[in-house]
């Protein structure tokens, strides 16, 4: 497998690996939840064990009117919300939507005391009459005054049209009460609740993919296009460029520059190498081998003479 063909493979995978990390990144979860429900009583209650389910939550309620929030015992609590109509709420089964539980005021019994009373009155006059009145009238007794505010709650705050607080301001093991002061329906309540998202693999995951697919395009554009020929047009001109180093003295790159300038070493121009003879035959003297270079063998008595025959 040559390394161009790896290239491309990584690129490849790292544009899966790219693209996969998009799809996280877009389908990711928020950072935070807000949980929400509406309401249609005048009272919302948080008991101890919602509030302590996040102590970073903010708590929104919102109504049409200035809304009003305690803060108290739980005793204390249920016996102020027993007569009226509230809604608790009661956990978070998902993140887009709180769970309520609507409740009834309880009837309060009222008790009649009747308290008969007799009075006679005798008077003297001067026409002398006597006479009694008996009356008898039945009144009820007044059920127990609610205690003061500041006697209930140990905190409590005020807002108009929407009341938002941290859920921190709570004291652990207490109540929050919120009511509608002036007794019309509350509209929503919602809790803002941090979540932690384990993302921390998604930004790798886009980086790594963007590196390998950019190895990947460039080893496809390598392929498409051949650099080898700009490449050697480069060497070349960066050898022409360069400017040899002058040879060390005594070297063997001295002396044979020594002798180039001397005529020790002949140097032949480009013009003056002489090609290969063609005969008629058209084999030139390379194809002939040896005959063509050998000289024709001399007579070993003699020279030959004009008519071919040796002379002693």
């Amino acid at each position: 497998m040559t390394l161009r063909t790896t290239a491309l493979i990584a690129g490849a995978l790292g544009l899966l690996l790219f693209i996969g990390g998009l799809i996280a990144d877009a389908v990711r979860p928020s950072d935070v939840g807000e949980p929400r429900a509406t309401l249609d009583t005048s009272v919302v209650v948080l008991e101890p064990d919602i509030l302590a389910l996040s102590p970073e939550a903010q708590l929104t309620v919102e109504g049409s009117g200035e809304i009003a929030a305690y803060v108290g015992r739980t005793s204390d609590a249920e016996a102020w919300i027993a007569t009226r109509d509230v809604t608790f709420v009661t956990g978070v089964p998902v993140w887009e939507e709180l769970a309520v539980e609507a409740r009834d005021a309880q009837p309060v019994e009222s008790s009649a005391s009747p308290s008969p009373s007799a009075s006679a009155s005798a008077s003297a006059s001067a026409e002398p009459s006597a006479g009694a009145s008996p009356s008898a009238s039945p009144s009820a007794s007044p059920a127990p005054s609610e205690a003061p505010v500041a006697d209930i709650w140990r905190q409590h705050w005020t807002a108009t049209g929407t009341l938002e607080m941290p859920v921190a301001q709570v004291p652990v093991g207490n109540t929050l009460v919120i009511e509608s002061v002036d007794g019309t329906p509350l509209e929503a309540v919602q809790l803002t609740i941090p979540r932690a998202i384990d993302d921390a693999w998604v930004a790798p995951l886009k980086w790594w993919g963007a590196i390998l697919a950019v190895i990947g395009i460039i080893a496809l554009g390598s392929l498409i296009f051949d650099i080898r020929a700009a490449r050697g047009r480069g060497e070349s001109w960066a050898a022409a460029r360069r400017q040899a180093s002058p040879a060390r003295p005594g070297g063997r790159r001295h002396r044979r520059e020594e002798l180039a300038a001397t005529g020790g070493i002949p140097v032949v121009a480009e013009g003056d190498v002489a090609e290969p003879a063609v005969h008629a035959d058209g084999e030139d003297d390379a194809d002939r081998g040896s005959e063509a270079r050998e000289p024709e063998a001399a007579a070993p008595d003699g020279d030959d003479d004009e008519d071919g025959e040796v002379t002693r």
